[in-house]
């Protein structure tokens, strides 16, 4: 089951905003990582005028966002002949250009989104990150609902970026929430909603109660996702289950390895979670249910 898609009627919110932004603080392998680049690039090394200060920066965010940049150095070189720190705190979108355009051996290479990560850690709240859940998130909501006038490909240029950003934060009455904030939510919202890879939600959309009625199968999936959501995943625990369901799945029969093929690896653990999570209240339950979902 892989979501490709923002739900129909979907409309950003604070209330929808406040709840990622709870939830980003809910996840140490996130919080404790902006914590981490927060220290080193405001605390340790907030200056861009010495390689060593500009490599560590360039090597942490290689690191961290496994951005696999095949040459930091060079790119630190690149940073440090540039001379940033005037333009960063006058928050030149211009400079994210600037800093993406590297030459090595004759030819350009572009880092756009390592040079968007690299401006907006030294000032979140005028330089958002680029990334490509917020991309498409921003050109589905504006393919409905016309609050920007850009043209998707313009998406790649770091002013029509951060306008697209800024609209998307006026038209949806979110102006409480800083650069910083709106980024974190539409990357989360995106990752939601588009990511074909690991874990998505078929039935629960972080609604406050559930909206099946008890006697209607689809409450046991939105209570068991919602479970998962916050006992599992925001304690990082969910590839615990990702690799109980491999090993289930090395002797079980054919016709559980087929059902389990319908779904990613990430997914299947999810189930075997639900499946577990109402054993333990109603232990003589037929499991089979969970073929439904």
């Amino acid at each position: 089951m892989k979501k490709k898609d923002l739900p129909q009627g979907y409309r950003p919110s604070v209330k929808d905003a406040q709840w990622f932004l709870g939830y980003w603080m809910q996840l140490p392998n996130y919080s404790n990582q902006e914590r981490a680049l927060d220290k080193l690039f405001h605390e340790l090394c907030p200056e861009n005028n010495t390689i060593e200060d500009v490599l560590i920066k360039c090597s942490s965010l290689n690191d961290f966002y496994s951005t696999n940049i095949f040459d930091i150095h060079t790119i630190a070189q690149h940073i440090l002949s540039l001379g940033i720190d005037g333009r960063l705190k006058q928050g030149d979108l211009s400079l994210v250009d600037d800093i993406s355009h590297v030459e090595k051996g004759n030819i350009v290479h572009t880092f756009y989104s390592f040079a968007t990560k690299y401006c907006s850690h030294h000032q979140p709240k005028l330089f958002a990150i680029y990334d490509s859940y917020v991309e498409k998130v921003l050109i589905t909501l504006n393919k409905r609902d016309h609050f920007s006038s850009f043209k998707n490909e313009e998406l790649r240029t770091y002013s029509v970026y951060m306008k697209a950003i800024e609209d998307f934060r006026q038209y949806y009455g979110l102006m409480q929430f800083d650069i910083k904030q709106i980024d974190q939510y539409l990357w989360q919202l995106g990752k939601w909603y588009f990511n074909q890879y690991g874990l998505s939600y078929k039935y629960y959309n972080r609604e406050d109660e559930n909206p099946y009625p008890s006697n209607d199968i689809r409450n046991r999936f939105w209570d068991g996702e919602m479970m998962f959501v916050k006992n599992i995943v925001a304690r990082n625990k969910e590839g615990e289950w990702k690799l109980k369901g491999k090993e289930i799945l090395k002797n079980a029969s054919d016709q559980t390895k087929l059902f389990a093929s319908k779904f990613t690896p990430e997914q299947y653990g999810m189930i075997l979670y639900m499946n577990e999570l109402y054993a333990r209240h109603i232990p003589f339950d037929d499991f089979s249910w969970t073929d439904k979902y």
